[in-house]
Parts: structure tokens; C-alpha cells; sequence
């Protein structure tokens, strides 16, 4: 069973979120391309040439390669508003090369995940055995299996790295609990009340912090 107490939501994920929430994107049957550019105000082309998006304005255009398998003109799409959504503008062919790889990546990481929202996979049932369920985020999202497995890899180790996090700081808390005099047992109180007696007794003064 997924523990998604432990999973904690990009900024990305949370603002995908707002804006799907804004639209009334609610299930990953919502997630149409067509549907999404109408929503946002967004003119959508298909073409027999490579896809890109463009922002003047108030115009906001996006051309897909009609050329692609549908699996790929979808993640295309959702490649170029995520151009749009993190307000990559200006010719990028103009700038250096280190520059656009980062926002080549930025593009991606938004697409992976407005394609598959963590908040709708949290929805769906789970399948018996947890090696088919990159198998159910493919077929519910329309996605090939191997990025619903980039997916489905991602979202476990951040439920990792959560529970990692929340055993650390259980620890911690734990350590000032046995710290605390309040939380002595009855033996440990009285051994220290004797320790301080004799030091006490021996003259020497004792600092409570």
C-alpha cells in the first residue's frame, strides 16, 4: 500500500495543481490537449514540422509535428506549454547552449508531471501487485509505459525520502523526550536526586540548564 502521508509535492506539482484546479481539469480523462489549450486561451496547430510554441502578447500559439505516434504528440504538447506555463519566451535558438538545456529540462520535468498529476494518480485503485501499476498510470493518462515507469519510480522514492525524513526527526524528538527530566522513570529520578545530594554535600555547587 502507498504511504502518500510521506509524499511531498513539488512546487511544480503544487502549481500544476492550482492551475488544473483553476480550469476544471479534475481526472486524467480532462487531460486532453485540445481541451487544455481552448481552457487556457491557447491556439493549437498540428503540422507537418517540428513542434514549438510561441508567446507575443497576448497570443500564445502551440504547433505539434503530426508526424509523431499520438503517445508522442501528446507529450510534445504538454513539452511546449510547459515553455509557455514557465514563461520561456525569445528565441532560443539564440541562446547558449547551457541555457537552453536547462530550460529543455525544465520543459520536460513540467510534462512528466502535468501528464500524470500526483494528485489524480494518489486517486487511482491500486492493482494487486505494484508491478502493474505502471501499466494502470499508462492506460488511465495515455502515456507510453516507459514514462509511466519513469513516473511511477519517481513518485516511490519520494515516498522513500519522506518516511526517510519524518524517521529522522522521530529520532530527534525522541532523544530530547529521554532528555527531558519530566520523562525519567521512577529509578533514573531518584539516581539523580542522590547525585545530586552528594554533590551537595560534598560542597559542590550544581548548574540546572
Amino acid at each position: 500500500m502507498l504511504q502518500w502521508n510521506f509524499y511531498k509535492p513539488t512546487e511544480i506539482e503544487k502549481r500544476i495543481r492550482s492551475l488544473y484546479q483553476s480550469i476544471g481539469i479534475k481526472s486524467p480523462e480532462d487531460i486532453q490537449e485540445e481541451w487544455i489549450a481552448s481552457l487556457l486561451g491557447i491556439k493549437l496547430r498540428y503540422a507537418d514540422a517540428p513542434s514549438f510554441s510561441f508567446e507575443k502578447g497576448n497570443f500564445r500559439c502551440i504547433v505539434i509535428d503530426n508526424t509523431l505516434p499520438a503517445d508522442e504528440q501528446r507529450k510534445h504538447f504538454f513539452h511546449e506549454l510547459g515553455h509557455l506555463f514557465r514563461g520561456h519566451t525569445g528565441d532560443q535558438s539564440r541562446f547558449p547552449d547551457l541555457f537552453k538545456g536547462l530550460l529543455e529540462e525544465q520543459a520536460e520535468h513540467f510534462a512528466k508531471n502535468a501528464m500524470m498529476p500526483y494528485h489524480m494518480i494518489q486517486m487511482l485503485p491500486l492493482p494487486e501487485y505494484e508491478k502493474d501499476f505502471p501499466y494502470l498510470i499508462a492506460s488511465e493518462f495515455r502515456v507510453s509505459y516507459s514514462l509511466a515507469t519513469e513516473r511511477w519510480e519517481q513518485i516511490k522514492r519520494r515516498i522513500s525520502t519522506g518516511k526517510w525524513e519524518h524517521a529522522c526527526i522521530e529520532q530527534e524528538r525522541s532523544r530530547y523526550r529521554k532528555a527531558d527530566p519530566a520523562n525519567w522513570c521512577d529509578d533514573a529520578k531518584k539516581f539523580f536526586r542522590l547525585a545530586i545530594d552528594r554533590k551537595l554535600q560534598k560542597g559542590q555547587g550544581v548548574i540546572i540548564r
